[in-house]
Parts: C-alpha cells; structure tokens; sequence
C-alpha cells in the first residue's frame, strides 16, 4: 500500500536552516527506524505528541544506547498507521 504526505519545509533542530524535505510517496521510502522527529514528520504531528505515544505504548518503540534514545521501526509506524492494535 502507498500514501503520499506532502512534507513541508522544516527548521533543522541543529542549525536553524530550513531543510527541504522529500514527498514520501510509498512506505518503502521510509527508513528501516525512525527517529521521534522522523515520525513526527511523517505524522504530522508535534515531538511531544510522539512521545506521549511511544510512552503509553500506543505506538511500539525501542530505547538504545547509553540515553535511551527511543526508536521505532518503520513496520511498526506503518500498522500504527493502517490502524492495526498493539495490545496482547
């Protein structure tokens, strides 16, 4: 299945400068994990709101390296996406 999100330009966190962003058109352009900013980005939602998701557990995740950085996968945020539950 394929979707289009129309992404718009960005502020990058690091420097500042608005960073075009590709139109994602198929879920095989998605990377194989995300960042909370990539799926923020591809939801369209705010950084907080992700993390609200991922620490209910609404939306799988995993935490790695020395700061448990959370990461989901791309077929993760893709059931996610198509509505599929989580639960047991």
């Amino acid at each position: 299945m394929s979707f289009a999100i129309k992404m718009k330009d960005y502020d990058e966190k690091m420097t500042g400068k608005k960073v075009p962003l590709p139109e994602i058109t198929s879920y095989d352009q998605l990377p194989l994990v995300l960042t909370v900013q990539d799926v923020a980005r591809v939801l369209k939602l705010g950084v907080g709101m992700v993390y609200e998701l991922l620490r209910s557990g609404e939306l799988p995740s995993r935490r790695i390296g020395a700061r448990g950085q959370f990461r989901v996968t791309r077929s993760d945020l893709i059931r996610y996406i198509e509505g599929e539950s989580f639960a047991g």
